[in-house]
């Protein structure tokens, strides 16, 4: 029976970073793909396929509660430009999963909601993940 990764450390440059769980997706940044087809005459096509590279970023996302040392981080991160790093870690007894995303950059104007059960959304864009 497979064990469900579910509790992944999360790290943004260096700093361990507390989150509402299940709140944090990821994408590996290898992109979008096209796929068109070109007649090659008496009814037959093949396909030209190509990698569509505007695509080729990954995306880091999670929910963090509103605190105020959670938005001082927001705020670093944002003014930080496309300089910071995050690091996703997480095992379980069938194995680890580790990536690294350089030059992340927390490209929108980020939400700070406030209320008793209210959460900062993050989403960052950067580097293809290693």
């Amino acid at each position: 029976m497979s064990i469900q990764l579910s509790d992944a450390a999360l790290l943004v440059n260096d700093e361990a970073i507390g989150i509402i769980p299940n709140s944090l997706t990821f994408t590996e940044g290898l992109g979008e793909q096209k796929v068109r087809a070109v007649s090659i005459g008496g009814g037959a096509v093949e396909q030209v396929y190509a990698n569509d590279l505007e695509t080729n970023f990954s995306m880091v996302q999670f929910e963090m509660p509103t605190t105020p040392e959670n938005i001082s981080l927001a705020r670093s991160w944002k003014t930080n430009g496309n300089g910071n790093v995050v690091t996703i870690a997480g095992e379980t007894a069938e194995g680890q999963l580790t990536r690294v995303f350089t030059q992340a950059a927390l490209t929108g104007n980020y939400e700070v909601p406030i209320g008793t059960e209210a959460n900062i959304s993050i989403e960052m864009h950067g580097n293809t993940a290693i």
